[in-house]
């Protein structure tokens, strides 16, 4: 916000009361003008960043039973609204976690979900690709400013836009200037669309792709992009994306629910995706899994928040500074008051930094968030269609409020 430009606002509504009222009414009639101006955009500020005013909440305040009653408030009406089916909100503050759960794991079933019940996580895995990313440059294994051709098959061609490559830290902010799916991707099963899209068709499609943008220079985002990303780290760790991703973030902070590829005991944990009410198929993608084809509980999620404020991950504290590399303000976004780590995206609001990533599959939705300070965080995970942002949304404010 510009100081000068906020300051001359302010002198407005007086002015406009000395003109109306005379030199005599100058201090009454500036002051009214002043006065209710004031009160208008502290309104309408509220109405923007305030997402608990149809709470109605009278206090600063809550206790933890208040918290919870309000979250089962919100819960409700999500579960009320549409044909949703089943909902689990994960909580953590100070290092305290708690799981609340509603609904049922599938239309027709009494099975309530649990803070083990496996659900789709989607693109909140876009921020596991950006801690491998992390991980590697510190490893130095790579440099997050390595450009994108030089991991790409030896026929691969990037796109350009002027004498900027597209380097890995594009694709981890959105600002490669990618598309967000390549132009020549074609879904054979609506249900499932990324089953059949094969690696030689993505690398294809890049051929035909003007950026957006000059790379670095502008948000964009690009499932295409997180998409190349996982594929040039599995290249250089060699090993596969899901094999990577395990070994090196989620036997480390004990996320033994967190898979691409469910052996059998994990498939009978997972609560079947609803689209409008009706069941369908769980998304799968092998071409493109940097974007975002995990699977994961809400409990191995809070682990996951919750080593984002730790100095120790297992045996080195390396994957610990990745996490702490991937929530740096890095670049700025086409929204003001937000701005990219790698992956994540940070909103400023209310004095918070608000740190953020949402999902969405064929029949699944989530949302992830926390805040540095104070240290709180939320996950919503859900098995239908309809977003969770706002309620985690609401959630995450309402643990900052006790």
């Amino acid at each position: 916000m510009n100081d000068a430009n906020t300051s001359r606002s302010r002198w407005k509504p007086f002015l406009l009361g000395a003109l109306i009222g005379g030199f005599p009414a100058l201090i009454a009639g500036g002051l009214l003008g002043a006065a209710l101006v004031w009160l208008w955009s502290f309104a309408e500020r509220e109405a923007i960043v305030n997402p608990l005013a149809d709470l109605a909440i009278d206090r600063d305040k809550l206790s933890p039973d208040e918290t919870k009653l309000y979250i089962d408030r919100l819960a409700g009406a999500y579960l009320a609204s549409k044909d949703n089916v089943g909902l689990v909100v994960g909580v953590l503050k100070n290092g305290t976690s708690k799981v609340f759960a509603y609904g049922h794991i599938a239309r027709g079933s009494d099975e309530a979900p649990d803070g083990e019940t496996i659900f789709e996580i989607a693109s909140v895995g876009k921020t596991f690709t950006a801690t491998m990313l992390a991980d590697m440059h510190l490893r130095q294994e790579l440099s997050w400013d390595d450009p994108l051709a030089g991991f790409l098959p030896q026929d691969g061609v990037v796109p350009r836009a002027g004498d900027r490559q597209i380097v890995l830290l594009d694709l981890a902010t959105q600002t490669s200037g990618l598309p967000s799916l390549p132009p020549n991707f074609k879904s054979g099963d609506p249900l499932n669309p990324y089953a059949d899209y094969s690696v030689p068709e993505m690398y294809a499609g890049l051929r035909e792709i003007t950026l957006s943008s000059p790379p670095g220079r502008k948000y964009a985002y690009s499932n295409l992009g997180f998409g190349l990303l996982g594929q040039a780290l599995e290249r250089r760790a060699g090993m596969s994306y899901e094999e990577l991703v395990v070994s090196r973030l989620c036997q480390p902070l004990g996320m033994g629910s967190t898979r691409m590829t469910l052996d059998a005991a994990l498939k009978k944990r997972v609560a079947t995706p609803h689209d409008g009410g009706k069941a369908v198929v769980v998304w799968e993608d092998t071409t493109m899994p940097g974007a975002g084809s995990f699977l994961s509980t809400a409990n191995d999620m809070l682990r996951y928040l919750q080593a984002h404020w730790q100095n120790e991950c297992g045996a080195d504290d390396t994957l610990c500074r990745a996490l702490h590399e991937t929530v740096r303000k890095r670049r700025p976004t086409d929204a003001p008051q937000r701005s990219m780590g790698l992956a994540w995206h940070i909103d400023s609001e209310n004095a918070l930094d608000i740190i953020w990533h949402n999902g969405a599959a064929g029949g699944s939705c989530s949302y992830v968030a926390f805040l540095q300070e104070p240290q709180v965080g939320v996950v919503a995970l859900s098995n239908s269609s309809d977003s969770v942002d706002f309620l985690g949304h609401q959630v995450l404010y309402l643990l900052a409020r006790h």
